[in-house]
């Protein structure tokens, strides 16, 4: 696997260097906007969800995005993802990392400029929408994208609004595009400004005749170090739907001596989430968590967490970690259990960069899981 990704890293490296030349006198000659990225990833992961056997990947593709000139006030965005397996050692299913060929973008979006409403549109089609209900999570080689009608303005003072029916998804780890429920799901979101330190966010979500989730986010600053974060959302069941949950979470965020540290509570009630991490996607610090060994999104689970980030004086060297700790003693769950996440993250050269990711974590009910995955991306 080393070998084979040290290859891999200087092949991108030699081959991608005139790119960004390619690429620049295309788009200036007026007919849109082309970018994206080349991207190795190698992972090793053993353990996972008790399953006691070990697999490593690695993929190589890349991500082709499309941006056309505004004509009387509409545009089409369209993006395409490749990704093939070079490396396979093991069993790689469990890595959750597969090939992949998918339009993940496809969409008609239409400017109200013409009315004077510059940052008010309408679009149809294949979408990454990455905000307060539906969330992008390029965690490996592509985002999550929706099926979906969305409108959105910024044209308000202070408000940035949001909402539209996304019929289909197309997961992170998905080439193709499946229904979201029966019916879909209608949502709205808005996110205020217009008070001085806070920021304010409001959402609502209608699964058609299962679940209707409404909840908000803050982060009220009480000075240029500290910062109160709070998260609640409430599932509610409607037609044949028969779960309902809850989550609440509460942090402080505090900058020391260079670092950005978060520490917190994040937990769920009820019978547990059916719009969580594991399908919509979740706007949270726990959200980014790699294995989700401890269980954090499962009914009953009280998450206590901790994370730092920071970039190495002098440098564009940057450190992220995540550890937590997850109380869950319901039977027939994982049980406690604890998870520590590690990033770093280094350019190489203009366009660029090596990130390495590692994990560990390990609940009463299952066996101890580790995670490593080496990212070379070069963007265009």
């Amino acid at each position: 696997m080393r070998k084979t990704t040290v290859v891999l890293t200087a092949a991108m490296a030699a081959s991608l260097t005139y790119a960004e030349s390619i690429i620049q006198p295309i788009n200036e000659k007026g007919y849109g906007t082309f970018s994206g990225k080349v991207q190795s990833l190698s992972m090793y992961r053993d353990g996972v969800s008790g399953s006691g056997v070990n697999g490593a990947k690695s993929t190589l593709g890349t991500t082709i995005s499309y941006d056309s000139p505004e004509v009387s006030g509409f545009d089409v965005g369209l993006e395409y993802d490749y990704y093939k397996e070079v490396y396979d050692n093991n069993t790689s299913a469990v890595l959750g990392n597969p090939e992949l060929a998918i339009l993940n973008e496809a969409y008609l979006r239409y400017n109200f400029g013409l009315v004077g409403l510059t940052n008010t549109t309408v679009s149809i089609g294949r979408k990454i929408n990455n905000a307060e209900v539906f969330r992008a999570d390029e965690i490996r080689n592509k985002s999550r994208s929706i099926m979906a009608l969305e409108a959105g303005s910024k044209d308000i003072e202070n408000w940035s609004i949001a909402g539209g029916h996304a019929f289909e998804q197309s997961s992170w780890n998905s080439d193709d595009f499946v229904d979201l429920g029966d019916y879909g799901i209608t949502w709205a979101e808005a996110v205020y400004t217009g008070m001085d330190k806070l920021e304010l966010a409001l959402f609502d979500a209608v699964v058609w005749d299962e679940v209707n989730m409404f909840g908000g986010r803050g982060r009220y600053e009480l000075n240029g170090e500290t910062a109160i974060l709070g998260y609640f959302r409430r599932e509610k069941s409607i037609g044949d739907g028969v779960s309902e949950g809850d989550a609440l979470g509460l942090s402080i965020e505090h900058k020391l001596c260079g670092v950005t540290l978060e520490g917190g509570y994040f937990g769920v009630y009820g019978d547990g989430l059916l719009l969580d991490q594991r399908s919509i996607g979740f706007n949270h610090v726990l959200g980014t968590a790699m294995l989700i060994s401890g269980g954090h999104w499962d009914a009953g689970a009280n998450t206590y967490y901790v994370t730092a980030k920071t970039q190495l004086e002098n440098t564009k060297t940057s450190l992220y970690a995540l550890a937590s700790y997850t109380d869950n003693g319901r039977t027939g769950s994982l049980g406690n259990g604890y998870e520590i996440n590690t990033v770093i993250k280094q350019p190489l050269m203009d366009n660029l960069s090596l990130a390495v990711k590692g994990a560990i974590g390990e609940a009463e009910n299952t066996t101890k899981a580790t995670d490593c995955r080496l990212f070379v991306t070069y963007t265009f």
